[in-house]
C-alpha cells in the first residue's frame, strides 16, 4: 500500500490531538506511565483512527499553516485533558485543605510522579480518586471523548479558542470544582474544629495540660477517621462528577467547533 503525503499529514494531525490529551488527562499523563510505552500507545491509537477519522478539507498546504494546525490540535487535546483533570485537582485540593487542619502541611515533600511539592493527605486523596476513576472506567471515558471529538471537530479543523463561551465555561468549572474541594473537606474540618474547641475548654479548666502537643497527636487520627467515613460518599460523588465532566467535554467541543 502506498501512503500519500496527505495521509501522512492526517496521521500527524491525529497524533497531535492524542498527544495533547496525554499531556493532561489523568492516568495517561502520569509520570509513572513510562514515556516509551506512552508514545507507543499514542501511535497505536493513531493507527486505529487513521483511516476512519473525518478530516477537514482542504488540508493545510504550506508549512506554516500545517504547523499552526498541529499546535491547534495539541491545544484542543490539552484542553480536553485539562477539563477531565479538574476532578483530580479538586480532590487533591480537598486533601491539601484537610492537611492544613491536621497540621501535616509541614510534612510536604517533592513527589517525583507529580513533579511538585504535595502534602501527605493530598497524595492520599489523589490516589483514592485515581483508584475510583479507574474502577468506574474513567479512562475509557477519556478515550471515548477522544474518538467522539473527531466527529464534532474533524482532524485539521482549527478550534475556535477565542469564544467567550469557552472562557465562561472554564471559569464556571473552576468555581464548581473549588466548591467540590470544600465540600469534600468539610467533614474533616468540622471534626477537627470540634476537637480544637474541646482543647480550648480543656486549656481553661486544666492549664497544666499541653493541648498544643496533644493536638499534634489527636488531629491526624481524627482527620484519617473523617476521610474513612467519607469514602462511601466519595465513590458515589466521583461517579456523578464523571458524568458532569463528560457533559462538559462535549459542551467544550460544541463551543469551539
Amino acid at each position: 500500500m502506498i501512503v500519500s503525503a496527505a495521509q501522512i499529514e492526517v496521521f500527524a494531525l491525529i497524533l497531535a490531538r492524542i498527544a495533547g490529551i496525554f499531556i493532561q488527562a489523568p492516568v495517561f499523563s502520569s509520570r509513572s506511565f513510562a514515556a516509551p510505552a506512552k508514545t507507543a500507545f499514542a501511535v497505536w491509537l493513531t493507527l486505529l483512527l487513521w483511516f476512519v477519522t473525518p478530516v477537514a478539507q482542504p488540508l493545510p498546504t504550506s508549512l506554516l499553516s500545517f504547523a499552526l494546525t498541529i499546535v491547534g490540535e495539541v491545544a484542543f487535546g490539552f484542553t480536553v485533558g485539562f477539563i477531565v483533570n479538574l476532578l483530580f485537582i479538586a480532590i487533591q485540593g480537598a486533601g491539601e485543605i484537610i492537611d492544613m487542619q491536621m497540621g501535616l502541611s509541614v510534612a510536604s515533600a517533592l513527589d517525583p510522579i507529580f513533579g511538585a511539592v504535595i502534602s501527605v493527605i493530598g497524595r492520599l486523596t489523589f490516589f483514592i480518586a485515581l483508584i475510583i476513576f479507574i474502577e468506574l472506567d474513567g479512562h475509557h471515558m477519556v478515550l471515548s471523548a477522544l474518538h467522539q471529538s473527531f466527529a464534532l471537530l474533524p482532524a485539521g479543523k482549527l478550534a475556535n479558542f477565542s469564544s467567550y463561551g469557552l472562557v465562561q465555561q472554564l471559569m464556571n468549572l473552576g468555581a464548581a470544582f473549588w466548591l467540590t474541594a470544600i465540600k469534600l473537606a468539610v467533614p474533616a474540618i468540622l471534626m477537627i474544629f470540634l476537637i480544637d474547641f474541646t482543647f480550648g475548654i480543656v486549656s481553661r479548666v486544666a492549664p497544666q495540660v499541653n493541648v498544643f502537643m496533644l493536638g499534634f497527636q489527636v488531629k491526624p487520627i481524627l482527620g484519617l477517621f473523617a476521610i474513612s467515613l467519607t469514602l462511601p460518599y466519595l465513590v458515589r460523588y466521583i461517579g456523578n462528577l464523571l458524568e458532569t465532566i463528560g457533559q462538559e467535554v462535549i459542551r467544550f467541543m460544541m463551543i469551539v467547533k
